[in-house]
């Protein structure tokens, strides 16, 4: 039920363009929930994936589930305390749960999205501030840029 939520949540937002006032309203929904936490605030102009997911999660009523966050490697890194990350070698992923990506050649994750379905070898992930929206990526479970994932549920 949770990661069906989460799911139906972020798949709301699909078509959210960059600098648009959807894309307000995500960037609004992680600021309020982080005010006086001590995290940093987000503008319009930020990077945003990590906040499209931590505002999906604030919205579907579960903020407690993930690092809640605007870093990737901020969210990774509190998951692993969590014990709630998953290496992408050891773990097979479900709807609901958040996937990171170390793209260019980085040493960190640089990308995150929800993933939204799981069939046989492939998959579809929700993502903010793919292509400057919040778009689907359909990928294999074995594409290279895959890091880890956050076992949601």
């Amino acid at each position: 039920m949770m990661n069906d939520k989460i799911v139906e949540v972020a798949t709301a937002c699909i078509g959210t363009q960059e600098g648009t006032e959807r894309h307000k309203t995500i960037i609004d929904i992680y600021n309020m929930y982080i005010e006086g936490k001590g995290l940093y605030k987000m503008t319009m102009k930020d990077p945003w994936c990590a906040a499209f997911v931590s505002a999906v999660f604030i919205a579907a009523g579960f903020p407690e589930v993930i690092p809640v966050e605007c870093s990737c490697m901020r969210m990774k890194t509190d998951a692993l305390k969590k014990k709630i990350l998953y290496d992408k070698a050891r773990y097979v992923p479900k709807p609901g749960d958040v996937i990171f990506y170390k793209f260019n050649n980085s040493k960190v994750v640089n990308h995150t999205g929800i993933v939204s379905k799981v069939s046989g070898s492939s998959m579809e992930v929700i993502e903010g501030n793919h292509k400057d929206s919040v778009s689907v990526r359909k990928i294999k479970l074995s594409y290279k840029y895959i890091d880890s994932y956050i076992k949601v549920g």
